[in-house]
């Protein structure tokens, strides 16, 4: 990457954490709360935890069912909430079947997705969603993925000016760790039509961050504990 192009990606005002390992919910929770909040040795720390206040709930393999057993990540969603509550904030499920546009956002700090996996060799994955109430001027970039070539690929002096930095109007941003940056959504009707077309190609969890008082909403504080159960599938 030439020196224009490294110094404009370092000036983008979003905290965004890109993939490592298996350690999607680590990026989620620090890309929802735009900083470095969380380590993996905090959730490794959280897993144990409640791995030894319910240790029948490991079977009779005796595995931490809430991470990885090679502590590489694929933490579940009791990891997710107690690393939430430990910093002041609860986690309410939203029922995806009542689109997002109807859900109360007011305090939400943001948005956690969490995709299930579709056959037995597909790992799940968790991604942040956030909503930024200014303008936000942040270098112009394909929404690549982790892996694509083209994402790989150095960016060369011809192209500099693809790539100027743009000013988005507030709203939604599509934070995956599995993109190179992130990636702008927009408005509430946008971030509904993002959602619904992402339920059609996958089954997905909404789950909505916010901080930890009592709530009035369209969302249950308790998302279904068979849909997000604990096992080797979320990376």
């Amino acid at each position: 990457m030439s020196k224009v192009g490294d110094m404009k990606l370092r000036e983008s005002p979003i905290y965004h954490e890109q993939q490592s390992f298996w350690l999607c919910a680590k990026h989620s929770l620090n890309n929802v709360l735009q900083r470095e909040v969380f380590t993996h040795a905090d959730l490794e720390r959280i897993a144990k935890y409640l791995h030894e206040l319910h240790p029948e709930q490991s079977g009779w393999l005796k595995f931490n069912s809430h991470k990885n057993f090679l502590g590489f990540g694929y933490y579940d969603i009791n990891v997710i909430i107690a690393a939430l509550n430990e910093k002041g904030y609860d986690l309410l499920w939203h029922d995806k079947r009542t689109g997002i546009e109807d859900a109360d956002l007011s305090g939400c700090v943001g948005i956690i997705i969490h995709i299930q996996p579709d056959w037995f060799f597909r790992r799940g994955h968790w991604f942040a969603l956030k909503h930024f109430d200014e303008n936000l001027t942040v270098p112009k970039v394909p929404a690549t993925y982790v892996g694509e070539p083209r994402a790989a690929r150095s960016i060369s002096e011809n192209e500099e000016r693809e790539y100027e930095p743009k000013t988005h109007d507030p709203g939604f941003w599509n934070l995956d760790s599995k993109l190179r940056h992130p990636e702008y959504i927009g408005d509430r009707e946008l971030l509904n039509a993002f959602l619904q077309k992402l339920s059609k190609r996958n089954r997905l969890h909404i789950l909505l961050v916010v901080p930890s008082v009592d709530h009035t909403s369209t969302s249950s504080s308790q998302p279904p504990s068979s849909s997000l159960s604990s096992s080797p599938s979320v990376e």
